[in-house]
């Protein structure tokens, strides 16, 4: 009505809810949650939190791991250009996974402590000490969406006194480990008795991670031989199931070996296979139901003459990023 006088506190809570979540989570902290009761519930609430997700920008969390305590880069991708930062946020712990803006961090002096960070608030939690004491360092953060929690998966070592198949005497067998962050106070195993022995061996590989679950796989440097079977394990981080999937094989190739690249793009992964030195066949797969889609090859033959890098996959990054 004429005469009225509009303001923020005048305005509907659904268009006030529209205008806070397109924030910087930096300026929620440090001054928008404290500027009235009211936004700092609506802050807090579940569906802020998981729609602010949304609307952030995704990118690379850089560190340096030759000087950890140094200032770590996040690099991301805004209306088409690259974009380089630093965090305000120094640690003495090297970086071993992120996700939704949390860092998962390991003690390299005391590999049994794990942490969670959120470089935003500067608040740190120290996970329950592991409880086998390893000196492996592979584990992930994740996210199950339908339960809201954070869960964390570790791979390690437990060495059996198998004395009379090796000269050496043991036999090292990897084994995967989860926690629920908040709330469980000790790990627990993953189950892994229904995998087959060619499964069981890919948890000495990196992890990686796509939207709500968690990969083990050969990656980059394995040779993989024609015809030799392949698998990826994932692990559904709401219902901690592991599965085996097969892994398509390279039918046009020329060559008697393979290399395999993974990728997480999002909810999919994506696998390069090196058929021939010049071109890749390209999958897509869905881990909810472990089906592969075959995509459109990437061929370089005729460009790749033109720029002759140290191998066609830095071909690949070099346009990608070029």
């Amino acid at each position: 009505m004429a005469g009225d006088k509009t303001n923020i506190d005048s305005l509907p809570d659904d268009i006030v809810f529209d205008i806070l979540v397109r924030i910087p989570a930096q300026d929620i902290y440090n001054s928008t949650r404290l500027v009235c009761r009211k936004w700092y519930h609506m802050i807090h609430a579940h569906n802020f939190i998981n729609a602010h997700l949304h609307h952030s920008t995704c990118g690379l969390l850089i560190q340096n791991l030759r000087n950890i305590t140094s200032y770590p880069n996040f690099v991301a991708m805004r209306q088409g250009r690259i974009e380089i930062s630093k965090l305000s946020y120094k640690s003495n712990h090297r970086f071993l996974s992120s996700c939704n803006g949390l860092v998962l961090e390991l003690d390299d002096l005391n590999h049994n402590a794990l942490y969670i960070t959120n470089p935003t608030t500067k608040q740190r939690s120290a996970l329950p000490t592991f409880f086998a004491d390893t000196t492996f360092d592979r584990a992930v953060i994740a996210y199950a969406a339908t339960s809201m929690k954070y869960k964390v998966v570790r791979t390690f070592y437990l060495t059996n006194g198998i004395t009379d198949q090796l000269e050496q005497g043991y036999v090292e067998i990897a084994y995967a480990a989860i926690l629920t962050v908040g709330v469980d106070k000790s790990w627990r195993c993953v189950n892994i008795e229904h995998l087959s022995l060619a499964a069981k061996e890919l948890l000495v590989n990196n992890l990686f991670t796509t939207e709500g679950f968690v990969h083990w796989a050969q990656n980059g440097n394995v040779i993989v031989s024609k015809g030799e079977p392949q698998y990826v394990l994932t692990l559904n981080v709401e219902t901690e199931i592991i599965t085996e999937i097969s892994v398509p094989l390279c039918h046009d190739g020329k060559l008697s070996y393979y290399l395999y690249h993974y990728f997480s793009m999002g909810s999919y992964i994506s696998l390069l296979i090196s058929c021939n030195y010049f071109s890749f066949e390209v999958w897509e797969m869905k881990p909810e139901t472990g089906e592969w889609t075959k995509m459109p090859d990437i061929d370089l033959e005729a460009q790749y003459r033109t720029f002759e890098p140290a191998s066609p996959l830095t071909w690949i990054l070099h346009r990608l990023v070029g």
